[in-house]
C-alpha cells in the first residue's frame, strides 16, 4: 500500500510497502478522506523535527478488518477518527486537561491518516473511532476532529449570549468557529489578509462582519461595542502583530484565545497593562475524546455542510502538492483522498 510520511524538512515523501497488520481491539480502515491540518503543515516545514513523521489526522474511512474482541465496529461500516488518547485514570484528565496527559501525544495511528489503510491501535477503537451516519459525507466528516478542537476551545472560554467576538484568519479554522458562535448567539466579526477567504466567510455566514487587515480594526471593533472592544479575541494564527491587535481590540476583563501559532513566534508585553486590565490569555490544544462526540453530533446539521468548503480535493499520490499549498495558504481546505 501507499502512504504520505516526511522523511526530510520540508519534503513529503509517497512511500510503498505492506498494510499493517492488526491486533487484538484493533480495526483497518481504508482511508476515503483525509483533511490536511496546520499542524501537520507545521511539522513538515520544521527544521529538526523527529522525522519520519506521521501525517494526516481527519480522517474518515470504511473499516475492512476487525481484530478479534471488537464488537461495536464491523467490516464495511463508514467511521471517522483521531489520533490521539489521553489516560482516563491521570492526573491530567481528572483535572480536564487530557491533551496534556503524556499519553495523548504518544499516541497515533498507524502509519498516519494520509494512507491507503489505517491500523487504529485498540485505545482509538474504544474512544476516539466513532460511526458516521449516512447523512454526513465524507468531506463533512473529516471535519470531526477540527470542528471537536474549536468546540473545546469555546469550552475554556467565559462567553455569553449577546458577546461580541473577534476571528482573526477565517482559513478552514477560523470557519469552523462563525457557525459555533452563531449557536450561542455571540455577534461575530473575522478579518484575514486574504479577501477571498473574508468573502468565502460571509457566505458560511451571512451576518459575519468582515474587516480588512488595512482597517483599524481596534477602532470598528469598539464602535461595534458601544466602546467596550470584544469580549473575545479568537487567534487562528499567532504573531506579535497580531497579538497587540488583539490586545487593543480586546476589552477590559476581556479574553484572547491563542487557538493557532508557529514554532518559535515570541510575543512580548506590557505585564501591568495586562493585570489592570484583567485581559485573560486563554490556549486550548486538540480535542478530547467527549468533545468527538458532540462534533459528529453537529456535523449532522445542514446549516454545518463544511463540505463546500473544501478545496482542493486531491488524491494520494498529489500529497506533497497538497502540503505545498496549504503551506502557501492557497485554497480553503485541502483533503486527500484515495
Amino acid at each position: 500500500m501507499k502512504w504520505a510520511t516526511c522523511l526530510t524538512d520540508g519534503v513529503v515523501t509517497i512511500v510503498d510497502g505492506p498494510p499493517p497488520v492488526i491486533g487484538p481491539g484493533e480495526i483497518l480502515v481504508q482511508m476515503r478522506a483525509c483533511g490536511i491540518c496546520g499542524t501537520d503543515v507545521g511539522k513538515i516545514y520544521t527544521p529538526g523535527y523527529p522525522r519520519p513523521t506521521k501525517l494526516g489526522h481527519e480522517v474518515v474511512g470504511t473499516v475492512v478488518e476487525v481484530g478479534a474482541g471488537v464488537e461495536h465496529f464491523q467490516v464495511g461500516q463508514r467511521v471517522a477518527l483521531a489520533h490521539h488518547v489521553p489516560n482516563y485514570g491521570s492526573h491530567y484528565s481528572w483535572h480536564g486537561n487530557e491533551s496534556m496527559d503524556p499519553q495523548f501525544k504518544r499516541t497515533n495511528i498507524d502509519p498516519g491518516g494520509m494512507a491507503e489503510f489505517i491500523r487504529v491501535p485498540a485505545l482509538h477503537v474504544q474512544y476516539t473511532v466513532l460511526p458516521v451516519p449516512d447523512s454526513i459525507p465524507d468531506l463533512r466528516a473529516i471535519f470531526m476532529e477540527p470542528l471537536a478542537c474549536c468546540l473545546r476551545a469555546l469550552d475554556r472560554v467565559p462567553i455569553r449570549e449577546g458577546d461580541t467576538a473577534l476571528i482573526f484568519g477565517v482559513g478552514a479554522i477560523g470557519m469552523l468557529f462563525l457557525p459555533l458562535l452563531g449557536d450561542r448567539s455571540i455577534h461575530t466579526l473575522a478579518t484575514d489578509l486574504r479577501k477571498e477567504r473574508l468573502e468565502a466567510a460571509c457566505r458560511l455566514d451571512p451576518r459575519l462582519v468582515a474587516l480588512t487587515v488595512n482597517q483599524d480594526l481596534a477602532m470598528i471593533t469598539h464602535s461595534q461595542t458601544e466602546g467596550r472592544g470584544a469580549d473575545l479575541a479568537i487567534l487562528t494564527a499567532v504573531n506579535a502583530t497580531i497579538f497587540k491587535t488583539a490586545l487593543a481590540a480586546v476589552r477590559d476583563g476581556g479574553t484572547i484565545l491563542l487557538f493557532g501559532g508557529k514554532a518559535d513566534v515570541t510575543l512580548s508585553f506590557d505585564a501591568w497593562n495586562l493585570l489592570a486590565r484583567e485581559i485573560n490569555i486563554i490556549t486550548s490544544y486538540s480535542s478530547t475524546p467527549s468533545t468527538l462526540h458532540r462534533a459528529l453530533a453537529i456535523l449532522e446539521r445542514d446549516d454545518y455542510a463544511f463540505e463546500q468548503i473544501v478545496n482542493p480535493v486531491l488524491k494520494l499520490d498529489q500529497t506533497a502538492q497538497g502540503f505545498d499549498l496549504a503551506y502557501r495558504a492557497q485554497g480553503s481546505k485541502v483533503a486527500i483522498i484515495p
